[in-house]
């Protein structure tokens, strides 16, 4: 497992100050490893993957996956997760580093104020960019006042974020193909609640130097993104209940979720690949195992509890030795 985690301990219990945002804990929290997935009966190993610090070589891989959510064998299944995964794809910016892992400071601060870096590699650092992007904030904006949060709290929301952010710094070191992973933190945003808040996301890839799978890799990663871009703000628990195992719970359950649907996608788009290249033996792909249960469960990609999570299916991933995605 990666030990890319900045800070990962249980935060102390948070002291209100009325509607006074309270940091609670800074954290690198990574969604994806993609260490156990197999893309064929020929696993690549870590010596058949290398880095890509080459930004044309990720814009033709960007490209390919901007094509491959426009066709409609990928839009008919999908439906509106299609038009979103497009959206993400599309915001990718392929960024350099130097020997050290360290991402151009350059190149992030020229970027679209709502670009996604994309990192030719699993082991890099930044120093920039880290804060939700301006869309990301749309979004909190937006889930506070639906949740009737008194509006005082969203330009302090925005000074806060920005003052913590600017101080921090993402290192990543992933023994995988591929990741996507962001600054995350824990706030009191009101007198009672804690919330999870998730700052700009961040795509790290190897290269197989097979084109379907590299596409398929960073599908499952623009997934993870989009999940970030699109709900940056979540609900954690009540104040009095705060806990490491609060936390704990919250963690895992949200990982798994959002790796259901990670999952299908791969699945969706590999078939696709596979049918169009060949290159991909669909018993051995770990998503193809994830999306039968899931789909067997919960129903289609497009039923609206596709990605709940519940007992039963858990029990079912466990017991065909899939219980990693999400450990």
């Amino acid at each position: 497992m990666s030990t890319s985690i900045i800070k990962d301990t249980a935060p102390p219990p948070p002291v209100s100050h009325g509607i006074i945002i309270d940091i609670m804990n800074d954290i690198v929290y990574n969604l994806i490893t993609m260490s156990e997935r197999r893309p064929g009966s020929a696993s690549p190993t870590r010596q058949r993957w290398h880095p890509i610090n080459n930004p044309a070589e990720l814009g033709r891989i960007q490209d390919r996956l901007v094509e491959t959510l426009d066709r409609p064998e990928i839009t008919d299944k999908l439906g509106g997760l299609a038009l979103e995964l497009s959206e993400v794809a599309q915001q990718l910016h392929p960024v350099t580093y130097n020997k050290a892992g360290i991402i151009s400071a350059d190149e992030l601060l020229a970027s679209d104020p709502n670009s996604i870096p994309l990192v030719g590699s699993t082991k890099f650092t930044s120093h920039f960019k880290l804060v939700p992007m301006p869309m990301q904030l749309e979004a909190i904006n937006k889930k506070l006042t639906s949740d009737e949060c008194d509006q005082i709290l969203i330009p302090q929301l925005e000074r806060v974020l920005g003052s913590k952010y600017n101080s921090e710094m993402m290192k990543v070191d992933r023994p995988s193909l591929a990741t996507c992973c962001a600054v995350t933190k824990y706030f009191n945003l009101t007198k009672d609640d804690i919330s999870h808040v998730a700052g700009r996301p961040f795509i790290g890839m190897n290269s197989t130097d097979i084109e379907p799978i590299d596409i398929a890799v960073v599908v499952h990663e623009a997934t993870h993104a989009l999940d970030h871009t699109k709900d940056p703000l979540l609900y954690v628990c009540d104040k009095k209940d705060l806990s490491a195992t609060a936390l704990a719970d919250f963690r895992s359950h949200l990982k798994l979720a959002r790796e259901l649907k990670a999952y299908a996608v791969g699945d969706c788009v590999e078939r696709y690949l596979a049918e169009t290249h060949g290159s991909m033996e669909r018993p051995m792909l770990a998503s193809h195992r994830v999306e039968a249960i899931r789909q067997e469960v919960n129903g289609p990609v497009t039923a609206k509890d596709a990605f709940a999570v519940h007992e039963d299916l858990v029990k079912r991933l466990i017991a065909a030795g899939l219980g990693h995605i999400y450990r």
